[in-house]
This record gives C-alpha cells, sequence and structure tokens, in this order.
C-alpha cells in the first residue's frame, strides 16, 4: 500500500476556484476503463494531475494510502506522481480517468503568491459523492467521446467541457465540507526507493515523476532524512545485498544485477566502502560464524533477477505508460543509455576518493554535485566570463552576467544549436507532445540531465522550477519573451530564411553563434558539415545519377510532401533531384492524395511516419504496390525522431545526411 501523507485539511473552494481561473490548462489524456474479477491497479503513479469518476461497481481506491471505499458516481481527485491502488469489491468496477496539466503565469499580484503558498488544487488529494452525479457523468462521457477523434475542433471541445466539468465541480463542491490531504513529497520519494532500488534511478526522472525540481527534491530529502537521495539509495542496497549474501547462493554478479549495480567491480568497491570487507569476505565471515547462530542460507524469497525494462507502448488501457504485473509493480525511468552508465552517473558523487579531474565537467545528473560544471564541452578557458554584456535581438536587449551556468533549452532545434557549439544543457525539452523522452538523435549528448516536457507554449512554473541562469528558446516563442525573462535572461534561437522561404541552418547557427560568443565554434562546425555534404553529395550522384528521390509524412491519413523550405539538407546540400512531375510546392508541406502518386512515381521514396498502423495500411494498397520505388525496394523508413526535429539543427542535418548516403548508396 502506498504511504506518505499528511493530515486533512478543510477545501477552501473560492480560493481554488481563482486558482483555476488564472490556470492555463492542456488535457493530457483521458482514459475509460472496466476492471474484473481478479484484476487490480497497483503501484500505479498518476503520470499528471487526474480526476478518476466511477460509473459502475465498487471498489477500494487508495491514493497514496488513503483508502476510499468508491462507489458509482464518484469523483477522486490526485497530483502528478501520486500513487493509485484499486481492488474490487464486486465482479466488475468502471471509471474514467481524466488527466490534464496546469501552468499558472509566473508573475503576478501579491494576492496570487499568496494563493500559491497556501493553496494545491492541482496536486491535492480528495474524493466526494456529487450531489448531482449526472450532470457530472455526461461531461465526463462527452470528454471521452470527442478525446477519441482526431480534429482541431474535437479537441477544442474536450477543453471547452473539462471547464464546464470543474464549474460544476466547484459548485457542488462548495455546499459540502470535503477534507483534502497534500502528498508527502519525501515519504513518496523513500517508498519509490525502497519498491525500485533494482531499477537505474536518477534524482531529476524521480522529481519529475513527483512533479517537482530536482533541487527541491534534493533539498526536501536531505532536511527530512538527513542523507542526501542517492546515499539513501545506496544505504538500501547494501542492505538487500547483504541480504542475499547472507542467504542465497547467488553470484556476485547475479547480486549486483539484482540490486541495480550490473557493474560487478563497481559493486565490489561499493559494498567494501560502505561495509568495511568486500562482498566475497563478507559472505566467507558468515559461512565460517558458528552452527548456533542464524545464518541459514537458500533459496532467497527476493528475485535477483531484473525483469526487462520495456518502452512506451500504446495500447487500449489506463496503465499504458506504466505496465500492469501481478505482484510488485517496477515502472521503467527514462533510460537514455545503458544501465551500467546511468548508475555509474548517478553514483559516482559517492565516491569522491575515485574522481578525476574530468569529472568537473562531466554531467552527473543526480543534483548532488556541490562543483559548479561550465555549460562548455570544448575548452570553457577560452571563453573568460564578462562581467556584463547586452544582447540585442529582435524581442529587444538581453543583460547576461558572467558566465552562465545553467543553462535550459526549450526547443529541440535550439537544443541542437547549443550542443553544437559545445554547450550543454542542464535542461531540454522533449521529442514531442505527451513526450518524456529527449529527441532520439540528441539523447546521447543529453544523459543524465534534466526533461522540461514539450514547451511548445513555455510552461512557466516548469521553467521556473528549473532554476535556469539563461533561457534559449526558439524564434516562435517570442510572445512568451517578457515572461520568460522574468525568469532567467533570455535568448531565441532563429530558424533564418533566405528570399525564397527556405530555412538556412548555417546562417542560423552563425547567428546564435554570436550572441553566445561561439562565432568561431559555429564558423568550425559549418566548415565540418559543409565537408559532409560535400562527400555525400558526390558518393549519391555516383551512386544513383539523376534518379529522382521524394521525401514523404503520413500523418493523419494524410500523405505529406515536403519540400527544401524544411529540407534543405536533401534537395540543396545533397542535391537530390525531386519527381520532375512534382512542382516546388509554394508552402513548406504540401498533402497530396494517394491516388496522385503512380503519376509521380519517385525512383526513390524517404518515407516519415510516427504511427506503424498507418504504414501498414498505405503498404495493403495496390496503389502503394505499383510505385517503382516500392518494386525495386528503395522506400526507406525514416526514424521519427531525427527527421521530424533533425532537419534545421547542424547535428540533425549532418545525420540525415550520414542515412541517406547510407541509403542510396547501399
Amino acid at each position: 500500500m502506498c504511504r506518505g501523507i499528511l493530515e486533512g485539511e478543510a477545501m477552501y473552494v473560492d480560493e481554488h476556484v481563482k486558482l483555476w481561473n488564472l490556470a492555463s490548462i492542456k488535457i493530457w489524456d483521458v482514459r475509460h476503463r472496466v476492471l474484473h474479477a481478479g484484476e487490480q491497479v497497483k503501484g500505479y503513479r498518476l503520470p499528471a494531475s487526474g480526476f478518476l469518476y466511477t460509473t459502475r461497481g465498487s471498489a477500494t481506491v487508495t491514493l497514496d494510502g488513503e483508502a476510499h471505499a468508491a462507489q458509482k458516481m464518484q469523483v477522486l481527485h490526485g497530483g502528478k506522481g501520486v500513487c493509485l491502488d484499486i481492488t474490487l469489491s464486486e465482479e466488475y468496477f468502471e471509471y474514467y480517468l481524466i488527466f490534464y496539466r496546469a501552468s499558472l503565469p509566473v508573475s503576478g499580484s501579491r494576492e496570487l503568491q499568496s494563493l500559491l503558498g497556501q493553496h494545491m488544487p492541482f496536486h491535492i488529494q480528495y474524493a466526494f459523492i456529487p450531489s448531482y452525479p449526472v450532470v457530472l457523468y455526461d461531461k465526463v462521457q462527452k470528454i471521452d467521446q470527442y478525446w477519441g477523434q482526431t480534429d482541431a475542433l474535437a479537441k477544442f471541445q474536450v477543453k471547452t467541457l473539462f471547464y464546464q466539468f470543474i464549474n460544476e465541480l466547484m459548485r457542488q463542491l462548495n455546499t459540502q465540507d470535503i477534507q483534502t490531504i497534500q502528498p508527502n513529497l519525501v515519504a513518496q520519494a523513500v517508498r519509490y526507493l525502497h519498491e525500485h532500488y533494482a531499477l537505474p534511478i536518477m534524482v531529476d526522472p524521480l522529481a519529475e515523476l513527483l512533479d517537482c525540481s530536482a533541487g527541491h527534491l534534493s533539498r526536501m530529502f536531505k532536511k527530512e532524512t538527513g542523507s542526501s537521495l542517492i546515499a539513501y539509495l545506496t544505504g538500501i542496497r547494501m542492505s538487500k545485498a547483504k541480504e542475499l549474501l547472507l542467504h542465497t547462493d547467488a553470484s556476485l554478479q547475479a547480486i549486483a544485477e539484482g540490486i541495480g549495480i550490473p557493474d560487478v567491480i563497481y559493486f565490489n568497491r561499493l559494498f567494501k566502502k560502505h561495509v568495511g570487507v568486500s562482498p566475497g569476505r563478507f559472505r566467507e565471515s558468515i559461512i565460517s560464524l558458528p552452527t548456533s547462530q542464524d545464518n541459514t542460507k537458500g533459496k532467497s524469497e527476493l528475485s535477483i533477477v531484473r525483469r526487462k525494462l520495456r518502452g512506451y507502448i500504446r495500447i487500449n488501457d489506463d496503465n499504458h505508460y506504466q505496465y500492469k504485473q501481478k505482484g510488485d509493480l517496477r515502472i521503467p525511468m527514462k533510460s537514455k543509455q545503458s544501465v551500467t552508465m546511468l548508475l555509474l552517473l548517478s553514483l559516482t558523487l559517492l565516491l569522491s576518493a575515485c574522481s578525476s579531474s574530468q569529472n568537473s565537467t562531466t554531467a552527473n545528473g543526480n543534483g548532488q554535485n556541490n562543483t559548479a560544471q561550465p555549460t562548455a564541452s570544448v575548452q570553457p578557458s577560452e571563453h573568460p566570463a564578462a562581467q556584463e554584456r547586452v544582447i540585442k535581438h529582435a524581442w529587444g536587449e538581453t543583460v547576461i552576467k558572467g558566465e552562465p551556468q545553467h543553462i535550459i533549452s526549450l526547443f529541440p532545434a535550439a537544443t541542437d544549436y547549443l550542443l553544437a557549439l559545445g554547450i550543454v544543457p542542464q535542461a531540454a525539452s522533449s521529442n514531442g507532445e505527451d513526450s518524456d523522452e529527449f529527441p532520439t538523435y540528441l539523447s546521447d549528448r543529453l544523459q543524465g540531465k534534466e526533461n522540461l516536457g514539450w514547451q511548445v507554449e513555455p510552461n512557466f512554473e516548469s521553467i521556473l522550477a528549473a532554476e535556469p541562469d539563461l533561457i534559449v528558446g526558439q524564434d516562435f516563442m517570442g510572445d512568451a519573451f517578457d515572461n520568460l525573462s522574468k525568469i532567467a535572461p533570455t535568448l531565441f534561437a532563429e530558424k533564418v530564411k533566405d528570399e525564397q522561404g527556405v530555412i538556412r541552418m548555417k546562417t542560423s547557427l552563425l547567428k546564435l553563434g554570436e550572441m553566445l560568443e561561439r562565432t568561431e565554434e559555429a564558423k568550425q562546425v559549418i566548415t565540418d558539415y559543409e565537408k559532409l555534404a560535400a562527400e555525400g553529395r558526390e558518393k549519391i550522384k555516383q551512386a544513383i545519377g539523376d534518379e529522382s528521390v521524394m521525401f514523404l509524412r503520413l500523418s493523419d491519413k494524410e500523405v505529406r510532401y515536403y519540400s527544401k523550405r524544411n529540407y534543405e539538407v536533401l534537395y540543396d546540400d545533397l542535391a537530390l533531384q525531386p519527381p520532375a512531375s512534382m512542382p516546388d510546392p509554394t508552402e513548406s508541406m504540401q498533402v497530396i492524395s494517394l491516388e496522385t502518386l503512380p503519376s509521380i512515381n519517385p525512383d526513390h521514396i524517404i518515407l516519415l511516419a510516427s504511427d506503424g498502423a498507418e504504414v501498414s495500411e498505405i503498404e495493403k494498397t495496390a496503389v502503394w504496390k505499383s510505385l517503382k520505388a516500392v518494386k525495386n525496394n528503395h522506400v526507406y523508413m525514416a526514424d521519427y525522431g531525427l527527421w521530424f526535429q533533425g532537419p534545421g539543427g547542424p547535428i540533425g542535418q549532418s545525420k540525415i545526411i550520414e542515412e541517406t548516403v547510407n541509403w542510396l548508396t547501399r
């Protein structure tokens, strides 16, 4: 059962209404589920704040250890990171889950700041039986109905209905005396560590799971436990290791893997540091104890075999974010590299004696490093910190004092530019909407960094929590410049277009390089890029001559053709030949019908799709099968993370060149 709650307090509906009125709401997901006899939900952590509305049957619904006897037509609410358990009381239990994210303006009156300090309507836990349940049920049912539709009007209707739901909810709550509970952050973290010690755990992903900043979680954890989070986790792992050494014949490698440290050499060093002897000597000393002592060895009741971590899969299930299994649930964190590397990053801080002179420039990702680390990954000494400098740009002026140490990036293209210039942001936006992953082609460079989520509409609350000293966004965020500047100095990376409307990466990179005093680095990146493109052009020319190449994207059952306005890398830098019968669209993209493809009939097709089902569907059609590129096996499936987010950035475009050359020359 989940633990970690504080005593309840009365709900102040009027204050909550004021905060709901000021918040910007985004519906994150809507789910409809029926549990049958023998099924349960165990240890599911809410991926966002959410409402659970019951419709049929009964069950015990537990939110962070607070049990509620849920009957039909009941409303429960919990914040992001709250632990949800559902145990059936009858043969079935039907319910809806509506997840949402709320963002409040950074600046505001003293009244707003006071309200935020006292009330958290988006995070608190409560349950109540509405006086007029049918009115709420009608809104919930329609929200679910419209959520399944893909058109923009339906999505707008979902948000409209959600506000109507909140309005009716607040009106009915105002007539009842409802007790609310604020989650105990540290107790939730402690429970998570005890349950998931065998997984690669880092502070940033855990903080995101609990809906707070890594710095705040670390400070609160240290204050309440007297230990850092990573040190506490290590203590748990060492206790489990001693238990396994005492009660099993498992090998040291198996034990190391069983407690989340696959590197047995590192496990040996860590165990000796904390216990005083090596694991082998510890086991030998236990075996040599007199038989009168309790030193029974045998099969352990604890599993030392790591369960396979699986990635995100879209399934029609409330718990599609976290796999539901019988017994203890283990939730995979955001793993970017091998498990070994993650653990080394998260635990290296505990071995200061083993740290090298390079550690000061290595990102640890767990918020525990007391040594300030420069943002530049190459020759930081060449760029001495200036006392103060003023940067003029299209949105005004930005004053930067000293050398920023905690840079965050709000868009993948901006992250690409920064990394290319040798600057590693301490936090960056995700790969796309509803994603908690970095762009696939940048993930190895962002290992251990904080994921800010999708920031097309900047989430000022999460940005403020990241505590940046420099914010780098993208030019389309111009309307948010003033608010972002109130948090930290802000610069926008521009996607500069030429007179033909083509986005020019090299010009864009130079412009940001000048603002960040990295002009020479930008010029070197461009030189290397031009050399790579020239070599690629020559190889492709020799391999396919003047054969045509068409870049297509499948999206929402549409076939979309993209021109050089977005993909200069293909049609300018690599000089690929578009089909002669396909005129260059006046915009960056043009929707074409599947039926027109045979008349265009390109020699090669680069196909981008985020949904494998759409690809399978089009591959079954006679029209698709008739294409010359399909018959000759000249269709190349592009990685969505690279080919959708990569164009416009020097790292992304370089990788696109490498893939394209590989496809067309093999």
